[in-house]
This record gives C-alpha cells, sequence and structure tokens, in this order.
C-alpha cells in the first residue's frame, strides 16, 4: 500500500509519494534540489518491494511538518506569502504533477504574485519534499548561521562594529582566551566569590594595560562584554555553583531536591466526523452491581467517504476534550491491541482504519478547544465546526447513534424509554433494571461497531458514477477501494506522538524541588544536567507541559515549538502521595488538604492568642514577685552568680529528693515489739553531696 507522504528508500536515493492510484504513483527525490515529481507505472513499485529494493523508513523531515513559526515572525510572514500563492493549485491532483499543466499553473502564479519563476519553483518543490504541508514552507531561519559553532578569527574584527565606543576592538585568540580562563577560575570561581568587576581588572593587567591605566589604554583591549560571553558560554551553572560554594554546601545547599457528504470527500480519510451522545442504557458499578451508576458518554469517529467507524470512546466522563480526545486517539491506534484490552479477539483486517483525517468536523465546544490547535498545526488536519444548531451538517455521525444504539436495544436491560419515570402510579422505573457494567457494554459496543464495519450493507450511500456498480456498499469495502483507487488523505504519524499531542497542556513551574504541577513534583534526567532545580537558576521559571488525566505518575514536558520534541518526567519521592492517581483525583486531594488546612490555620491562631495570654500572665506574676525595696547593689548581684547557682542547684535537688508521704516515724500503738526495742528504720534520702558521683567542677561559669 503505497500512500500520500509515505518514504521509502532505494539505493541511496530517498523518495516521497505524492500521489497514488491503481496504476500509477507519482513520487519526488526528496533530497535533489532540482527534483520535480515523476510518474511511474505503480507495478513497478510493486516489484522493487518484492526484491525488498524499496524500504519503507521514517520521514526525516517530519520535525519540518511538525514545527510551526512564531505568531507574526519572519518566517510565519513567508509561509503565509507562499501558501496564498499555490494552496488552490497543490489541490489539482493528479494534473500538478504533469508537466504541460502545472507550467501553464505556475505562469498563473507568477502573474497574481510578481513573483519570479525560481521562486515558484522552489515553493512546489519544498511543500513537495517537505511533507505536503503548510509548515513546510516556513522560512528556513534554524539553517542560518553557525549555532553552536565557534568562528575562526582573522584579520577582520568579528561581530558587529562599535557604535558609540572608541576603537574598533580586537578578536578573542587562543592567548586571551587563556588568560580569560585563569582570570575566571582564580576571581570567579572560588569560594571568595570574588565580583566578576575585579575578574575583568585582572585580565586588563595580564594582558599588559599599562599602570597607571588611561582611557586610551583601553582602545585595543578585550572588551568586558566578550570576557562575559566567554565566561556564560564555557561555564555551565552547576560548575559555577559547585566552584563558588564548595562542594558541601552545593550538596547541603543548591544541589537539586529533588491537537450530501459524500459528494464533499475523494476519498477515505478526506474528512472525518465527530460527535458525542448520552448512551441509552443505565449502567451499573463493576464494584458493586446494586449500584446504578447512570448513563456513559459515548463518542464516535466516522469516515465519511466509507461510512466506517474509525474510532470511538466509551466512558462516565462528560463530553468534553478530554473525552473526545480519546476518541482521537484511538483512531490512530492499532485496532487489535484495543479489542484485545476487552477480550475480544480480531485480525488487522477486521478494522484497519489507522490515521488522522485532512479534515475533522464536530460541535462547537470540544472542537472549538485550544488543544485542537495541535491538530491543525502539528498535523495538517482542518478543523471545521457546525453552526449551533444545525447537527445535520454531520448527519452521518448524528445518524450512526440512532442505528448503533437501535441494534443493543434488545439485548439490553436499563433501556431508555423515553417515557416519563413514575408518571403514573405504580408505573415502572428502567432505571432500576439496570444490570450492565461499562466494560460490558464496550464490548457490545465494539461487537456493534465490528459488524456494521464488515457485514452492513448500506442502502442510502450515495455513490459516485467512479465507483462500480458492483461494489457492494459496505464500509469496509469502501475504505478499502477507496484507499486503492482514490487519493487517500490519511496521515500516518506514530501513535504515541498523537496521544501525548492530545492531551491537556498547562505551564509548569521550575522549583529547586523539581516541576511543580497541581502540587506534584516531578523530575527527569535532563532537567537535573541542564541545572533547572539548582539553587542559583536564572533561566525561565515556566514551562509547557503535557499531562495524562488519568494517570498523574508522569508529565510530558515541551523543550521547544516543535511538537514531535518531549520529555517524560516522573513523580518524585517528595509527591509519592499522588503516585497512581488521576489528575482528577490530585485536584480532589488537594482541595481536601487546602480545607483542611484552612481549618488548622484557624485552630492554629486560637492556640497562639491562648499561649500570649499565659506567657504574659506568667510574666506579670514574675516580675510582681519581685522586692519592691532591693537590699544589694549591682555590683554585688553581679558578684555571686556563681554561687548563688550552686546555692539554688542544691536547693533543687533536696527539694527533688523529699518524699510528699514519708512514712510515720512513729510505731502505731496497737504494734508490740517482742523485744521491747524500737528498730531504727532506714532512710533513703540522696546525699546532700554528689561531688564524687556527678564529678562536677568547682565552679561554673
Amino acid at each position: 500500500m503505497f500512500m500520500p507522504n509515505d518514504v521509502y528508500l532505494q539505493s541511496s536515493q530517498r523518495i516521497r509519494i505524492l500521489w497514488s492510484s491503481h496504476k500509477v504513483i507519482v513520487w519526488i527525490d526528496i533530497d535533489d534540489e532540482n527534483a520535480l515529481p515523476i510518474i511511474s507505472p505503480r507495478e513497478e513499485f510493486e516489484h522493487l518491494m518484492a526484491k525488498g529494493d524499496l524500504v519503507s523508513i521514517t520521514d526525516p523531515y517530519i520535525s519540518i511538518a511538525l514545527t510551526f513559526p512564531k505568531e507574526g515572525s519572519r518566517a510565519e510572514e513567508i509561509q503565509n506569502r507562499a501558501w496564498d500563492a499555490i494552496k488552490d493549485i497543490v489541490v489539482k491532483e493528479p494534473e500538478i504533477y504533469q508537466r504541460n499543466p502545472r507550467g501553464q499553473f505556475i505562469v498563473a502564479v507568477i502573474e497574481n504574485t510578481g513573483s519570479t519563476k525560481q521562486t515558484v519553483y522552489r515553493w512546489f518543490r519544498r511543500y513537495w519534499q517537505f511533507g505536503k504541508c503548510k509548515n513546510s514552507l516556513s522560512g528556513r531561519y534554524d539553517l542560518c548561521g553557525g549555532k553552536g559553532k565557534s568562528r575562526k578569527a582573522g584579520d577582520k574584527k568579528l561581530g558587529a562594529p562599535r557604535t558609540r565606543s572608541p576603537g574598533t576592538g580586537i578578536n578573542v585568540d587562543d592567548s586571551i582566551k587563556s588568560i580569560f580562563r585563569v582570570a575566571i577560575e582564580k576571581c570567579i570561581l572560588n569560594e571568595g566569590e570574588y565580583e566578576f568587576d575585579y575578574a575583568y581588572n585582572q585580565v586588563l593587567i595580564a594582558f599588559g594595560v599599562p599602570i597607571p591605566c588611561k582611557a586610551e589604554d583601553l582602545m585595543a583591549v578585550p572588551s568586558e562584554r566578550q570576557f562575559k560571553y566567554f565566561y556564560e558560554k564555557e561555564y555551565s551553572p552547576i560548575e559555577i555553583t559547585q566552584k563558588r560554594k564548595g562542594l558541601v554546601d552545593y550538596l547541603k545547599d543548591y544541589r537539586p531536591v529533588l491537537g450530501t457528504s459524500t459528494s464533499e470527500v475523494e476519498g477515505p480519510g478526506s474528512r472525518y466526523q465527530i460527535d458525542a451522545t448520552i448512551a441509552d442504557v443505565y449502567l451499573v458499578s463493576e464494584q458493586d452491581r446494586e449500584k446504578i451508576i447512570g448513563r456513559p458518554t459515548f463518542y464516535l469517529v466516522v469516515d465519511v467517504f466509507s461510512r466506517a467507524i474509525v474510532g470511538m470512546y466509551i466512558g462516565l466522563e462528560n463530553a468534553s476534550w478530554v473525552s473526545a480526545m480519546e476518541a482521537l486517539a484511538n483512531s490512530v491506534l492499532d485496532k487489535v491491541e484495543y479489542c484485545a484490552n476487552f477480550g475480544i479477539s480480531i485480525t488487522e483486517d477486521k478494522w484497519p482504519t489507522i490515521g488522522l483525517p485532512e479534515s475533522l468536523i464536530g460541535d462547537k465546544g470540544e472542537i472549538i478547544s485550544r488543544h485542537v490547535e495541535v491538530l491543525s498545526k502539528a498535523f495538517s488536519v482542518d478543523i471545521e465546526n457546525t453552526p449551533s444548531h444545525r447537527a445535520d451538517w454531520k448527519g452521518v455521525v448524528e445518524r450512526y447513534f440512532r442505528t448503533v444504539q437501535v441494534k443493543m436495544k434488545p439485548f439490553v436491560e436499563g433501556y431508555v424509554t423515553g417515557k416519563t419515570i413514575g408518571k403514573k402510579r405504580h408505573g415502572p422505573d428502567y432505571r432500576l433494571d439496570a444490570t450492565m457494567t461499562l466494560h460490558e457494554f464496550t464490548q457490545m459496543m465494539i461487537k456493534i461497531v465490528l459488524y456494521y464495519n464488515n457485514d452492513h450493507r448500506m442502502t442510502t450511500y450515495d455513490a459516485d458514477n467512479e465507483i462500480p456498480p458492483s461494489l457492494p456498499h459496505n464500509p469496509l469495502i469502501l475504505w478499502n477501494w477507496g484507499i486503492e483507487y482514490r487519493t487517500g488523505r490519511l496521515r500516518r504519524p506514530p501513535a504515541d506522538l498523537v496521544k501525548i499531542n492530545l492531551f491537556p497542556h498547562t505551564e509548569a513551574t521550575i522549583t529547586e524541588h523539581g516541576l511543580k504541577l497541581f502540587k506534584c513534583f516531578y523530575t527527569c534526567r535532563e532537567a537535573i544536567e541542564w541545572g533547572w532545580f539548582e539553587g542559583n537558576y536564572k533561566g525561565p521559571k515556566k514551562i509547557t507541559v503535557a499531562y495524562d488525566l488519568y494517570s498523574s505518575n508522569t508529565i510530558y514536558i515541551r523543550t521547544s515549538d516543535s511538537y514531535l520534541d518531549y520529555l517524560e518526567a516522573d513523580l518524585t519521592e517528595r509527591s509519592r502521595e499522588y503516585r497512581n492517581l488521576t489528575i482528577w483525583e490530585v485536584w480532589e486531594r488537594n482541595d481536601i488538604k487546602a480545607s483542611t488546612a484552612a481549618t488548622s490555620k484557624i485552630k492554629d491562631r486560637a492556640g497562639a492568642v491562648n499561649l500570649t495570654n499565659d506567657l504574659d500572665e506568667i510574666a506579670k506574676r514574675s516580675k510582681s514577685e519581685q522586692p519592691t525595696t532591693p537590699t544589694m547593689t549591682k555590683a554585688e548581684k553581679v558578684k555571686g552568680i556563681n554561687d548563688n547557682k550552686r546555692a539554688e542547684r542544691q536547693y533543687e535537688r533536696n527539694k527533688k529528693s523529699k518524699n510528699p508521704k514519708a512514712p510515720d516515724a512513729d510505731t502505731p500503738s496497737n504494734v508490740t515489739t517482742l523485744d521491747g526495742k524500737q528498730q531504727p528504720r532506714k532512710t533513703f534520702k540522696l546525699p546532700t553531696s554528689l561531688k564524687d558521683l556527678l564529678k562536677e567542677d568547682r565552679k561554673d561559669e
């Protein structure tokens, strides 16, 4: 199967499929600067594939297709100008790939835009070679300059010329770099933490500036800006902190703590329709079947051309971008694995609909959400919204809701009948008839979808004149025919990449404990190496992340404007209480903790008021016990502190050694001793001197 935008390797030549039919394939060399589309027999490609001379490879320019220019930038201006010029021409397939029609199209573009022939050809060539998307026309400013490379110094001064400071300056060669390095390591990278100005002065002295120095002596010396540039380029924040603070203090204080209907489409993938409804059945809990949990949300994604159901979602979340994301992600996922999760075994040919469409139409609400921009920008999916109260604009998917649910009605208890519950006396309540769990309901829906895709015959399908009259009007038969004989519009990016980019995005805060999101802390190896969590980190404090609402264990860091780039960050031990929770459970736990903290704050304040009052009473009582007429002078009071301490200590010992309930020393009157003598009683009184026992010093200072 050769689909548009697929990339293959033949010997050392990399080619991209631009258009295909059952007879021919149009392709282009993606590395040739002068390449133009070439039309080849389909049998030739199939023969090369069978011999193993043609191998499918990953699109080397996928990063260009997934990177959009910044709003208002020069690159965006270039992209829009080129796209406006060719957008109505590139869709005229296959005529645009033929030499004579293409020449007429290019002449028209030149006349309309005033651009040169070379420029127009370059626009078409870049569009075809880089992925047939608008982003391929963006200004390639990423190729400008020598990012990460040092320029070689010559006789001419590098950099922008001076406009205000006198003199022309000098280039920094290896000898000057050596002086810079010595000054930095001696003056800045030590625990003395000398200021930058002092280090630069040492550079000037080492460079040979005469002492005393005059202003004219500083015309041909390394500038302070050159010195600072070298310092920031050669030394990482982690290295600077370790040297300035010392390894012990660094480890202690600064280390990390861690997007009719058939007449409007050309083939499979041209347009998908998506919609949601509340299923007409009440379900029970899997944990306790006596508990009724209500009606599930049911999403369907339908291909307009073939009427095949390409994706679905059944769950308890409300109709929103979250559940719509699940349905869209399902349209890209392997259906064999999806069905296996519900105990249903199928082969790939039973549900082969994998890919993103050229356009997606849905309701306002979840499809108007800002998250859907990812589909539009990263995966070149055109987003269409129906006007309010115009569900008929996506009648295909709307009709499927009725068709699918009627099919399950005879087999489901708790089916919504439409009658008012309890209107008549002792009238039935269909909610009480519910017997099916969410898992079982999903199994039933998968079986119904498989039936409609594989076996259902559509009696109202409005076929065009190119579809053979002998072709059965079955969704998968139409899908497979369209893939082979029509220009398919499906995009097949990696499933994980689609799912991550469809996750909600927000900003996380960079702290010394990790990336903070919803009061959870996350970390990853790359962030630690970049010094994000260092005590002296001076970079941005916010970073864009994507998060899975069904798991708090991992978030995805967006390191650039490209939707291709992301890093996984995991929960730290500091946030272990949030492990294995959903984001909804995280929000709920944080809400409970906030309420508890508010109550505890009131109790804390009340206790603080009581403590203040108690301490004040003790202080006043202590002050009132002081003698009103002192008998000693200030000198006498200070002189006897040590003797007073010893006497008071002995007093405390004696006080603690006394038994508050000492036995009566006299013998009771009704007790007579046999020998007539009174026996002396033993004493358990502690000794008054513990000098030998405690080995205390005579002097207490």
